[in-house]
């Protein structure tokens, strides 16, 4: 359940071709269903005052299907990597939000339980200095949340940097969430979660 909380946005990273894994990470389905879909509607439950989706390759073929309350937004830069798409995702954000709830589209575990530990702890006052991490398997990183007044703190990332080197110097409030760890790299990682639901290792750079 969602305590009382700010005015805050959701934004999805979506962009990567997925090279490992053979087509974008947008497109994988479970159920003949895009998993993204599902991912949205586990954030639409946290009442975020806007839905980011940062699209990029695949986003003609995945972009019918996105609902109408999601906010599209085309990274036309993603081969440059996940930097790209988290400097974007910050710029676009409505000025009124006090931060963002970064994610990406392969975390396929997290569910709204997981977020919800991370927006609980956001004051109802002022969150824009706020910065919170999710923990897992002795490190951190995404789903995080960004506050305001630290996104530009993140224009220094480049290439594939995720947001944890910028997330390091903010002494970020952590948050366990073991699920955090696993991500979808490769077509052994996603056979592995159409056959147990689970995932036997990790490689998430976030």
């Amino acid at each position: 359940m969602i305590h009382k909380a700010p005015d805050f946005s959701v934004a999805i990273l979506a962009a990567g071709q997925g090279r490992r894994l053979g087509y974008p990470k947008s497109l994988m389905r479970y159920n003949h269903k895009y998993l993204l879909l599902d991912l949205l509607e586990q954030v639409k439950d946290l009442n975020p005052s806007e839905i980011i989706v940062i699209l990029g390759a695949g986003e003609n073929t995945i972009r019918p299907f996105l609902p109408p309350w999601s906010r599209i937004i085309v990274n036309d830069q993603w081969h440059r990597g996940m930097s790209s798409s988290i400097q974007l995702a910050l710029t676009s954000t409505r000025m009124e939000s006090s931060g963002v709830l970064l994610m990406t589209c392969d975390q396929i575990l997290i569910q709204t339980h997981h977020l919800e530990r991370i927006v609980n702890l956001l004051p109802e006052g002022d969150s824009r200095s706020v910065c919170i991490a999710s923990s897992y398997h002795g490190t951190f990183g995404i789903p995080c949340f960004i506050g305001a007044n630290h996104f530009s703190d993140f224009e220094i990332i480049e290439g594939d940097q995720g947001a944890k080197p910028v997330l390091k110097t903010l002494n970020p409030i952590l948050v366990p969430i073991e699920e955090a760890f696993y991500d979808v790299d490769t077509p052994d990682d996603f056979k592995s979660f159409l056959e147990n639901k689970t995932f036997p290792y990790g490689n998430h750079e976030g």
